[in-house]
């Protein structure tokens, strides 16, 4: 504690403290909205019937919500392996094939290196809001005021940031899908065949633009009114300090 004692030694800490809760806290907000958009369901099965998964890939009509499940399921941890299995029906429901594994190794492997990229950054997630917390009492016992300071800059600053992204994404789509994928895969087993592949027709590219859309708009909401919160709080502040 004696680090909190000195004067000029309390104040290099609550700096240090205000920008560290400044990174944290859209840190936080960002993989939980990750979160949420890839964990809802009910937004797959709008997906699936709007992109005609069904009919493209040939599964089963019925057993489309059990694959949606399944992957769900996986992505989360409470699925060994991604070797799902359904029914086909290649032409109608008349003519429907045994289940068989829908996936092939290719997309197997892949999709084992997105989740644990997932469970990464939901593990990652959780160690930061520990660490958040304790910045956070830290700040409320020695100076509170620094905390709005903190919350109002870090959200606006990755309220820009984040705005810049999912502008890349809407304007330059295929290009930062593939950065993007560069970025954190070290093979190229994401790049799939809509020949031979049918998580391409699960997933297609009106499917990852609607998610990721879905994840800025699940940052950039609590950050936009977190910034709003927090700067009224420093104008009305500032109001009242200059009466």
């Amino acid at each position: 504690m004696r680090l909190l004692c000195g004067g000029t030694n309390l104040d290099k800490t609550i700096k240090l403290c205000s920008v560290i809760l400044a990174i944290l806290f859209p840190f936080v907000v960002f993989v939980s909205g990750i979160e949420g958009a890839v964990f809802d369901k009910a937004f797959y099965m709008k997906e699936m019937e709007k992109n005609q998964v069904t009919k493209n890939t040939g599964i089963y009509p019925p057993d489309m919500e059990l694959v949606v499940d399944e992957i769900l399921n996986y992505l989360k941890g409470d699925r060994a392996d991604f070797d799902i299995q359904a029914r086909l029906a290649p032409e109608d429901a008349k003519n429907v094939i045994e289940s068989v594994s829908i996936f092939n190794e290719k997309e197997i492997t892949h999709m084992e290196d997105v989740r644990a990229l997932l469970l990464f950054f939901l593990a990652l997630r959780d160690v930061t809001m520990v660490l958040a917390l304790i910045v956070f009492l830290i700040l409320m016992k020695y100076d509170p005021q620094a905390i709005v300071k903190s919350l109002f800059y870090g959200s606006i600053t990755f309220t820009a940031i984040f705005v810049i992204i999912g502008g890349s994404f809407v304007f330059n789509f295929n290009n930062t899908f593939i950065l993007f994928h560069q970025m954190f895969f070290a093979n190229d087993l994401w790049i799939m065949d809509p020949s031979t592949d049918r998580l391409i027709w699960i997933v297609p590219e009106p499917f990852f633009f609607a998610m990721i859309s879905r994840m800025v708009m699940y940052t950039l909401i609590p950050l936009g009114l977190t910034t709003l919160g927090m700067g009224l709080v420093l104008f009305n502040k500032k109001i009242i300090n200059s009466n």
